[in-house]
């Protein structure tokens, strides 16, 4: 079977298609510009690309910007990632937000440590007002499922990413 020139641009067009489709793009040019556009000019993005995931930093002055930053981001990603809130709102006493975080994390690494399982799992978990990203590697979705609970359920935590990657043994 031979194919036409319509037939070779269509292929050649499926292919560049799938091969664009396999390419996740980096959201965090247009989360910065869409912050500027909103006036919230001291909210910065920082793209974890392995994650998928934008961490919106920095400082506002009431928690309707925060919101508001959040819900600029989101519409910013779109469906290519997800949107994690750690800014600040001025006038909030920072030490306090610094305690709470370092509680939070001093929880989890306890719980993790506790784990019978876990506890032999590179498991690490960076915290920022009440945030919880986690990284590392677990060896079943299991275990990965039983951080998140873990996470979720820990006082102080608002939101959180769970960024584990499976690794079987071998």
């Amino acid at each position: 079977m031979r194919l036409t020139n319509i037939g070779w641009a269509v292929c050649v067009a499926v292919a560049l298609g799938a091969g664009a489709c396999e390419r996740r793009p980096d959201p965090s040019v247009q989360v910065s510009k869409a912050l500027k556009e909103a006036k919230l000019d001291d909210v910065t993005v920082d793209w974890d690309k392995g994650a998928r995931i934008a961490h919106l930093k920095g400082t506002v002055d009431q928690p309707t910007d925060r919101q508001r930053a959040e819900e600029v981001a989101m519409a910013a990603v779109g469906t290519s990632g997800r949107v994690l809130n750690e800014v600040t709102i001025k006038n909030v006493n920072e030490k306090t937000a610094d305690d709470l975080d370092s509680d939070i994390k001093s929880h989890l690494k306890q719980a993790v440590d506790d784990d019978q399982v876990l506890r032999d799992r590179d498991i690490t978990f960076d915290v920022n007002n009440g945030v919880v990203t986690v990284k590392g590697e677990v060896r079943t979705a299991a275990e990965k499922s039983k951080v998140t609970d873990i996470v979720r359920a820990a006082p102080g935590v608002k939101d959180m990413a769970n960024g584990l990657e499976i690794k079987p043994k071998k």
